[in-house]
């Protein structure tokens, strides 16, 4: 993806520092926003899949969510308009469904001026609660990816309530293979996704090396609940660096727009 980008580049910009900054800029510059067509078209291209890029939002101990996976506001609004205008760069946004069952989100574009993501739900066992929200939306069907040996009873709900099913193989977990999954959204014209979380998901994606670039939110706290990652993320000596790496002021927060770097010894 970035050839071009000289090693070791690190970017500090100024950032917005006002709710009326963060409308009109939403916190990153233009030159985070304008590659993103040619990236998606480029990595399509090379490997056959969307861009993905991984966005959430922690506390300074790297805390996504309390200890007992109570839903924790992090992020300010400035960084909340971030979210949502990252939101409606992006195709589609991606969730697991212990997301969906803690927040019961409707992963809409709602702080600014454009149109919604194709929301998408890793669901290997189909268990979304059929009064979700995401299932009462009007203007996009939920799509859910679950693993191909499921009944069709249960798909037969789903599908009942608006959903679309999206049977993928199964990884050595026993859940969705991303890399099918990613595969199957390329053959449905999505050019790139937003995978918001929770943490499992967010360490199956960087596990996978299925990451191509990384917006972190730092709020200026300390939780002491769960990390992001839920299990090591790299193995057998490897390290994840990031190269380039650039942040800013977001209101009180901090935000770090990273492309991942896998460092194999």
């Amino acid at each position: 993806m970035s050839e071009d980008t000289p090693q070791g580049t690190i970017r500090r910009r100024e950032g917005c520092t006002s709710a009326t900054d963060a409308g009109q800029s939403g916190c990153l510059l233009e030159e985070w926003f304008e590659p993103l067509p040619r990236l998606s078209e480029l990595i399509l291209a090379r490997h056959d899949r969307p861009l993905v890029t991984v966005s959430y939002a922690q506390s300074v101990d790297g805390s996504i969510a309390t200890r007992n996976r109570e839903q924790l506001r992090l992020s300010s609004h400035q960084s909340m308009v971030l979210t949502h205008r990252i939101r409606a760069a992006c195709d589609a946004v991606v969730i697991g469904i212990k997301t969906l069952l803690v927040d019961d989100p409707l992963l809409t574009v709602r702080l600014i001026e454009g149109t919604s993501p194709q929301p998408i739900v890793l669901d290997s066992k189909l268990r979304i609660p059929l009064q979700a929200r995401l299932l009462n939306r009007t203007d996009r069907r939920c799509w859910l990816a679950c693993t191909d040996n499921h009944v069709s009873e249960r798909v037969g709900e789903v599908q009942s309530r608006g959903a679309e099913v999206i049977r993928c193989r199964r990884d050595l977990r026993g859940m969705v293979d991303l890399s099918d999954l990613l595969y199957q959204l390329g053959r449905r014209g999505i050019r790139n996704i937003m995978v918001e979380g929770g943490s499992q998901v967010i360490t199956s994606f960087i596990k996978a090396r299925l990451v191509d670039q990384m917006i972190i939110t730092i709020a200026p706290c300390l939780v002491g609940g769960l990390p992001v990652l839920d299990r090591p993320a790299a193995g057998n000596g490897s390290l994840l660096g990031f190269n380039p790496i650039s942040y800013q002021s977001c209101g009180p927060d901090i935000v770090i727009w990273a492309q991942p770097r896998w460092q194999d010894p």
